[in-house]
């Protein structure tokens, strides 16, 4: 069976591990040769990439692994670029939702005008990875999951029309898995669904386990009371997204024949996320106060003892 070669671009970011283990998961569907990183942020990367690297020296020494900020160094010999940036980092997100907000309209990330800000940004950021890969690894394939999704796809369609570039988001996927919980499933993959939209703005028409029974009903009663939060939520999930999940049994009121991906509040409840909003302390904020600081505090701690379980 043919292995293949991956680069992802975006090294430094936080999700990147995630998709690491991800990618070693799913050898068996799809066997690697090589992974690489690049990000234009050499000094975030090597945290990142030295924890990982180790990560794979422990359950894939077989897979080749290296990391740069050379361009044709990372998108030479690759059959598929896993591209996930954030131009302007954390900082300028932080913009991007705090002066909205100061003027009493949604600051939020992927719409609104700090969702066409970060568009803008995002949009030249994308392009030079598609032009890197078409130029070094012609043949190769990108999966884009960098915000926000619907801009950045139209831009590519329009401006790159003959690349081959899928630009997805995972967010149905995170909401899968709390359905799962919430009907007492395992997993999300014990389901089968329908969906349809795009991207975040999407509805489940169905919801099904692998007998064909129809779980909609389950999940709706949930809803209903307690949006998309599960009975035993597990997760560590910051002040903003535990009002999100909440706020879906609101959304889900105004269409209860279906089931509603979250970020739809944000065009069908503008006033209520503003009014409830905190111009000084936004997503950016704990994004940089808990994920950054837990993320890269592992990846330190598996460096400094040579060993992923330290992290």
């Amino acid at each position: 069976m043919k292995k293949f070669s991956i680069v992802v671009a975006g090294g430094g970011s936080t999700f990147t591990p995630g998709i690491v283990l991800m990618l070693l998961a799913n050898q068996h569907r799809l066997p690697l040769r090589a992974i690489k990183f690049y990000d234009n942020d050499g000094a975030r990367q090597e945290t990142i990439a030295e924890a990982c690297k180790i990560l794979l020296q422990e359950q894939a020494p077989e897979i080749e692994f290296s990391y740069t900020t050379q361009p044709q160094t990372a998108f030479s010999d690759v059959d598929f670029v896993m591209a996930h940036i954030r131009v302007g980092k954390y900082p300028m997100r932080e913009q991007d939702e705090k002066i909205p907000l100061r003027h009493g309209v949604v600051g939020q990330e992927t719409c609104g005008p700090g969702g066409i800000a970060y568009g803008m940004r995002s949009i030249g950021g994308v392009l030079e990875l598609v032009d890197y890969m078409t130029k070094y690894s012609p043949d190769a394939w990108m999966l884009n999951y960098s915000n926000p999704a619907a801009i950045v796809a139209e831009a590519t369609r329009r401006l790159r029309p003959q690349a081959k570039i899928l630009n997805i988001c995972d967010m149905p996927i995170g909401i899968e898995g709390r359905m799962a919980q919430i009907v007492g499933l395992k997993d999300r993959k014990e389901m089968r669904t329908r969906y349809y939209g795009l991207n975040h703005f999407g509805w489940w028409t169905a919801v099904e386990d692998l007998a064909g029974n129809d779980l909609m009903p389950k999940i709706r009663e949930h809803v209903a009371k307690f949006g998309y939060v599960p009975p035993s939520d597990k997760h560590t999930t910051e002040a903003s997204w535990n009002d999100t999940f909440a706020k879906a049994k609101d959304v889900w009121a105004l269409d209860p024949d279906t089931l509603p991906n979250t970020y739809l509040k944000y065009y069908l409840f503008p006033d209520y996320v503003v009014q409830h909003a905190n111009p000084q302390h936004t997503r950016a904020n704990e994004v940089m106060e808990h994920r950054e600081k837990h993320v890269f505090g592992s990846c330190n701690a598996i460096i400094q003892a040579g060993k992923s379980s330290a992290g």
